[in-house]
């Protein structure tokens, strides 16, 4: 996460091993190979979901990190901006919000950026109008990570995602992440050069929120 609490990324969706493959071979070994699991907080009927916001449990190596996210703040094309506000969990905390036995409201007020994560607490539980905020889903994630420094020095994390949803489909993904509010043009320049080398179009793509929402609305008839 950025010190400065907001998320800035490029998010691009592959249709197949093959372009993954083909990406891979352009680039430097991982760093870190991940496993993560994923659990989403919301109402019964979606609102938060439906206001932008994102709220999100994840466990990785046996380490809990609730995460809020606000609407984008800027459209696509270009990298997404996010407000963004995360903390580490203890592991009994989080059985109880796994369970639906915890309100995870008062976790993430107590989130970092302090300030980002109040506002982002505040728009969530006006979203939400009252009612309990309880897991509504969960997807499993596969992540190789590769740190990067683009030009013109930009430091930059690459992340080829294998994603595993409720519905037992899986989509594969590009996510690069820059760390600093520099120029995102030459990033994003790069990026293009790469799928070009690597002969793959480029395909926006929506959060995984919210894609895990439509699935769960269509599997829901809506």
């Amino acid at each position: 996460m950025a010190t400065d609490g907001i998320e800035r990324e490029f998010k691009l969706l592959l249709t197949s091993e093959r372009e993954r493959a083909a990406l891979e071979a352009l680039l430097p070994p991982p760093k870190r190979r991940l496993r993560q699991r994923n659990l989403f907080f919301d109402t019964a009927d979606g609102a938060v979901g439906r206001a932008g916001h994102s709220l999100r449990l994840r466990e990785e190596g046996g380490r809990w990190t609730l995460t809020a996210k606000g609407p984008c703040l800027k459209p696509l094309p270009g990298p997404t901006r996010r407000r963004e506000a995360e903390r580490v969990v203890p592991a009994h905390l989080a059985r109880h919000l796994e369970a639906g036995t915890a309100d995870p409201l008062p976790l993430l007020r107590r989130a970092s950026p302090p300030a980002i994560a109040l506002a982002l607490a505040r728009a969530i539980e006006e979203a939400a109008a009252g009612a309990p905020l309880l897991p509504r889903g969960s997807f499993r994630n596969e992540r190789a990570e590769i740190p990067l420094r683009l030009p013109p020095g930009l430091p930059a994390v690459l992340a080829l995602d294998r994603t595993a949803f409720d519905d037992e489909t899986t989509e594969l993904e590009v996510e690069l992440e820059l760390e600093d509010d520099g120029p995102a043009e030459p990033a994003e320049a790069w990026l293009a050069d790469l799928f070009t080398r690597a002969g793959i179009p480029r395909r926006p793509a929506p959060s995984k929120r919210a894609r895990f929402e439509a699935r769960r609305n269509a599997a829901n008839g809506h």
